[in-house]
């Protein structure tokens, strides 16, 4: 049976791991509203057909106030969001000294991490 300690660090642990999911789509949302509302207000993406995906391009069109700049950062914000999770699900399981799970999370981040490397290439 567990004791009172491990079942505190075990909550503080989901808590934790709660936030970063609740943090990330509060701010894929925050960002995604301002693109939303950009769309509205100029009628148009700020691009022709050709929306860019890499992260400088995204960058410049935040900074020039591009709407499906922001809904994208928005999207990729929102995509990112569980992979950080994963990430500090790795440390949480550390943590806990249980090194089954720390091989299992550390190989589905290294998946996750792989999927997105043959993803941006294409």
């Amino acid at each position: 049976m567990a004791d009172k300690q491990e079942i505190t660090n075990e909550r503080k642990i989901e808590n934790g791991i709660g936030w970063i999911l609740r943090v990330g789509v509060f701010f894929a949302v925050i960002v995604m509203s301002v693109g939303v509302i950009l769309l509205l207000l100029h009628g148009n993406t700020g691009y022709g057909k050709n929306i860019p995906t890499d992260l400088g391009p995204l960058i410049a069109g935040l900074i020039s106030g591009k709407a499906a700049a922001w809904l994208m950062m928005g999207i990729f914000i929102l995509i990112l969001t569980p992979t950080i999770r994963v990430f500090a699900s790795i440390f949480a399981f550390l943590a806990a000294k249980d090194f089954l799970y720390v091989g299992i999370t550390t190989l589905v981040f290294i998946i996750l991490l792989f999927a997105a490397f043959i993803g941006l290439r294409g």
